[in-house]
């Protein structure tokens, strides 16, 4: 095995020479799509895995992938200046995920965004600060992120659907940051719903599955 360390991604846009995966239709018969962001630790084609459960036909997968597998370096929860630059950089491939989608014929109504931990964060953020009509938002052990909850969103959503799921004794996301976030949803004119899961770790069930393809299947 190579102890060859990682090249340094670039100082001020590290995830911008980062790729982005796709898998499931093709670009010239996808009718929706679906952005996929992983969590810390993990990469790209591994969150593409879940399309195993989340496939359906006519929909287009697009995966980034994180620099050093991670979106920002520190905890969300911490002041968003000091997991600059690489939050905003992670912002940036979300756009780019969403204006790949574009360019194939899909606008952001039929764009969902499905996120796990910093992966859901992340979701959260670029929707809440890019806000229009999107297919959906699905958070999944994640929530708005910086020290406390901010409420100086400006926009509208105008419905679009977004799922909140997460365990009750999640270890890194406080039930309250959720509930918090789903007011900012609903503020912004998104249709919120939430579930809290007893017994739930820091992962995804099949209720979090069965939520997402009820979503999946609004857009084509």
């Amino acid at each position: 095995m190579s102890d060859t360390p990682h090249p340094s991604p670039p100082k001020e846009h590290p995830h911008r020479d980062q790729p982005i995966e796709t898998a499931g239709a093709p670009s010239q018969a996808a009718e929706a799509a679906v952005i996929l962001l992983h969590g810390r630790g993990s990469t790209a084609p591994a969150i593409l895995r879940h399309i195993d459960d989340l496939y359906h036909h006519g929909v287009m997968y697009l995966a980034p992938q994180a620099a050093r597998n991670r979106w920002y370096p520190h905890s969300g929860y911490a002041p968003f200046e000091r997991n600059e630059p690489w939050f905003s950089s992670a912002l940036e491939r979300v756009a780019a995920a969403v204006d790949e989608a574009a360019a194939v014929g899909i606008p952001p109504e039929k764009v969902l965004c499905f996120g796990f931990s910093q992966g859901a964060c992340l979701g959260c953020e670029f929707v809440a600060r890019n806000p229009q009509e999107y297919g959906g938002l699905v958070s999944l052990s994640g929530s708005l992120l910086g020290p406390e909850t901010r409420s100086d969103y400006d926009g509208s959503l105008d419905s679009t659907p977004v799922f909140f799921g997460c365990g009750t004794d999640d270890p890194y996301v406080p039930a309250e940051r959720i509930h918090e976030s789903r007011w900012v949803f609903k503020q912004l004119g998104g249709d919120v719903t939430i579930s809290l899961y007893e017994d739930l770790d820091h992962a995804i069930n099949d209720d979090e599955f069965y939520q997402t393809n009820s979503l999946i299947e609004q857009l084509r």
